[in-house]
């Protein structure tokens, strides 16, 4: 079977077409970014997984600091709650207990 690939200016996809029927046979997404590409999909694979540690670091540290800065909000927030029911100067009383039977 005699193939063509076309690629997909809007979407950067490849796709492989059959030449006789003019059917898409196969959809390839691109594996990197359109300046990255080296043209070979293989060495763009190879290249992929290469910085894929480097990604992840990134990915793991972007979370880390979303979950500080989520705790010190809610740090904030308990300590403004804490501060406002401390002058207020009502009693804290401990709220019962439905499992004690004294």
């Amino acid at each position: 079977m005699e193939t063509l690939e076309v690629k997909c200016p809007g979407c950067k996809m490849i796709l492989i077409v059959d030449k006789k029927s003019g059917k898409v046979v196969e959809k390839r997404k691109p594996l990197v970014e359109e300046g990255e590409s080296t043209g070979d999909r293989f060495e763009d694979a190879r290249k992929l997984v290469k910085t894929a540690d480097k990604r992840i670091e990134e990915k793991v540290e972007a979370a880390k600091k979303a979950q500080k800065e989520k705790l010190s909000k809610l740090d904030a927030l308990f300590s403004k709650r804490k501060q406002e029911i401390e002058e207020s100067g009502e009693p804290i009383e401990k709220p019962d207990n439905p499992y004690d039977n004294t």
